[in-house]
């Protein structure tokens, strides 16, 4: 025989036992004391949180004949039928699959009939799945319903009733349950049952679960049951620290071994972007997240070190990339590019990856390290990149010593800057914190940036245009410049100067108002200042070209001014005629 399972066990036979729901069972339980019980119920709210259970309570405090304080006393004939699933005055209809008007029409045939207790109720489950004609038909009913007749509708989505049945009903919203309370019951459940469990058990059932109890109970009996071998979880620390150190290959390779096991890449992505929502909450919501307090320590020290911005940009990349997974080939590919994306922010423009590069750099000064990019490891033999390594810096201690400000030459800024000395392990160990990095504006005067304007011409510009920075451009900006073309390219004082050509003056007049865009673009990819200007095609030719002869009007003498002249203009018919003697013209009247 098999054993029932933890979630059936356990249910709750009074409101008392009812758990995360107290604003219903003091509804409800005041609502029977008084005799004031309505005839038709609206129980609403996510799946798991005890709305059926609940209807079956009423059920029976209805039809109890020993209830004490609004609570059926779970002993007498009635309590006892409901429990076992056999009582005349309770009648159950699973709306999902039961849902023609048929259905609902041989339901109101029987609304009429006696009962044997005081109510009859009808409990219908998941009514928003109802055709149309079954919920006009069920209307009808709840319009007018008997005197002993209660009906309880439960559903997971009463944004698909119709607003009529809504109004013929008392609406009840259930919710998800708090993780510290889920936690307890779990534990007393767990304690009752004789299950021994630890804290990483508990954490996982609660993070499957959800807030629902019976799925957090349908959870803990499968962990329960076969340890934590059975949690497939993935481990997301590794995401995590790469989204952090944005190291591509500590991404790539925790990707790797996750599908390696099993997992799909879908779901691999699912999961993250939930974890990531938790990190999130658990700094500006804690309450929200579905977790332990005592871990939510954890998750908010996780998040600081990863930032706000940085998380907002991760939840908005990995939402765009699970909607194309539906229609790519391999969705493995497009999560790893998603992930490449992440961790290599230094090569995106968008806002989100300018703050998250921002909270990263203001990060790494505050903790006295160095804003330098980190490279890869590389293999002594063969030079290339070792995949799956984690970047390290070239300097053990983590700081990269700098020349002090009076040894900084600033005469020839184009100069490349020579390698400083690796301090010994000693020395950084006695350095002062105080004095570890400077300054960020301390280090922009100390190392100009060199003038590599010199280095672009008008072919290298046009050439970077077409292949890289028209297609860089987003929306209005892209559309608008797709026809522009480089023009001419020359040095100025403050870096480049560059002349972009379009179609027409209107079209020009357009590109205006998104010109400092495109110019940020383009200093951004030349690495120079750029001013941007905007021109016609043939403009400047035109207004060049020797060959072209200026028009003089001269004045008009009123003298030269002759009337047009009155001569008869011969018809030809008349020229015909004379071409050909003796011919007659003949005119014809109509009448």
């Amino acid at each position: 025989m098999a054993t029932q399972s933890l979630y059936r066990r356990y249910r709750p036979r009074r409101f008392g036992e009812l758990r995360g729901q107290e604003h219903i069972v003091r509804a409800l339980r005041e609502a029977v004391k008084a005799g004031r019980e309505g005839q038709a119920y609206l129980f609403s709210g996510p799946r798991g949180t005890g709305k059926t259970t609940t209807a079956r309570i009423l059920a029976k405090v209805l039809n109890c004949t020993n209830p004490s304080d609004g609570e059926p006393c779970c002993e007498c004939d009635s309590c006892t039928a409901v429990e076992q699933g056999n009582s005349y005055d309770v009648f159950e209809l699973d709306a999902a699959s039961n849902n023609s008007v048929e259905d609902i029409r041989s339901l109101i045939d029987k609304v009429s009939l006696g009962t044997p207790g005081r109510h009859k109720v009808y409990i219908l489950d998941e009514v928003h799945m109802l055709s149309a004609g079954a919920s006009a038909a069920l209307l009808k009913v709840l319009e007018e319903p008997p005197e002993h007749v209660v009906f309880v509708l439960a559903t997971t989505d009463p944004q698909k009733l119709k607003d009529t049945i809504r109004s013929r009903t008392q609406h009840l919203q259930f919710h998800l349950l708090p993780s510290d309370t889920l936690a307890e019951h779990i534990k007393w459940v767990a304690e009752d049952a004789g299950f021994a469990l630890d804290d990483h058990i508990i954490d996982a059932a609660l993070a499957k679960g959800g807030g629902s109890a019976r799925d957090t109970l349908s959870a803990l009996e499968l962990l329960a049951a076969g340890g934590s071998d059975v949690d497939d979880s993935v481990d997301l620390s590794e995401f995590i620290r790469s989204l952090v150190d944005a190291d591509t290959g500590i991404a790539l390779s925790a990707t790797a071994h996750a599908i390696s096991n099993g997992h799909d890449p879908r779901t691999l992505c699912e999961e993250l972007l939930h974890h990531l929502r938790d990190l999130f909450l658990s700094v500006m919501s804690p309450e929200m997240v579905s977790m332990r307090h005592d871990r939510l320590d954890d998750l908010a020290e996780t998040a600081q070190e990863l930032g706000t911005a940085s998380i907002v940009r991760a939840m908005e990349r990995l939402g765009s990339a699970l909607v194309e997974m539906r229609f790519a080939p391999d969705p493995r590919i497009m999560f790893e590019i998603a992930l490449v994306q992440l961790t290599r922010d230094g090569d995106a423009s968008d806002q989100s990856a300018l703050l998250a590069r921002l909270e990263r750099l203001e990060r790494t000064v505050a903790e006295g390290g160095s804003p330098q990019p980190k490279e890869p490891p590389r293999s002594s033999s063969t030079g290339k990149a070792i995949i799956g390594g984690r970047a390290r810096r070239s300097d053990p201690s983590g700081l990269i010593p700098r020349p002090a400000a009076e040894n900084v030459t600033t005469d020839s800024p184009a100069s490349a800057p020579q390698p400083a000395p690796t301090a010994a392990p000693e020395q950084d160990e006695q350095r002062p914190a105080t004095t570890a990095t400077p300054a960020a504006p301390e280090l922009r005067e100390q190392s100009p940036p060199a003038d590599t304007s010199s280095e672009h011409d008008a072919h290298s510009v046009a050439t970077m245009w077409s292949d890289s920075v028209r297609s860089s451009l987003t929306g209005m900006t892209r559309a608008l410049f797709a026809p522009a073309s480089v023009g001419a390219v020359s040095s100025s004082a403050n870096g480049l100067s560059v002349e972009l050509l379009l179609p027409s003056q209107v079209h020009a007049q357009k590109c205006e108002a998104y010109r400092d865009a495109v110019q940020q673009q383009l200093a951004q990819s030349l690495g120079v200042v750029v001013e941007l200007t905007l021109n016609v095609e043939g403009s400047t030719a035109v207004a060049q070209s020797p060959d072209i002869t200026e028009i003089v009007e001269e004045p008009i003498d009123p003298n030269d001014i002759v009337d047009a002249s009155t001569t008869h203009r011969r018809s030809p018919e008349e020229e015909i005629a004379d071409i050909f003697p003796g011919t007659r013209l003949i005119t014809t009247t109509e009448d």
